[in-house]
């Protein structure tokens, strides 16, 4: 099972690079201007390393709590991401408030046990 989330990890880390090489060469072509090629390479950048980090943690054997920690920062970056594709709406403000505490908590946590 290591194995499987090692390999899923990788193809979620490359494929994040893909689409964050997509989003600059749109930007490029595009003078910066927010195209929908943008908005969707950036939004799969960040879903698809948040899935490479989550995976990469259940590989890895580490203690229960720091796991947790950095499993909730991989599934803020997905919820980002996923966000970035709903139109404004009452769930999409809370996927964008659920995405600012697990951020400010999750690190919160990191502060404060250093």
């Amino acid at each position: 099972m290591t194995t499987l989330f090692r390999w899923l990890s990788t193809i979620f880390f490359v494929s994040a690079l893909a689409a964050m090489v997509t989003l600059l060469v749109s930007d490029a072509f595009n003078a910066l201007t927010p195209t929908s090629l943008h908005r969707c390479a950036g939004a799969l950048a960040f879903m698809l390393i948040g899935s490479s980090y989550v995976a990469l943690q259940i590989s890895l054997r580490r203690p229960r709590s720091e796991k947790i920690k950095a499993i909730l920062l991989g599934i803020a970056f997905l919820f980002w991401g996923s966000g970035q594709f709903l139109p404004p709406s009452l769930f999409a403000t809370a996927m964008d408030s659920a995405v600012v505490v697990i951020f400010v908590v999750d690190l919160s946590l990191i502060i404060i046990e250093h």
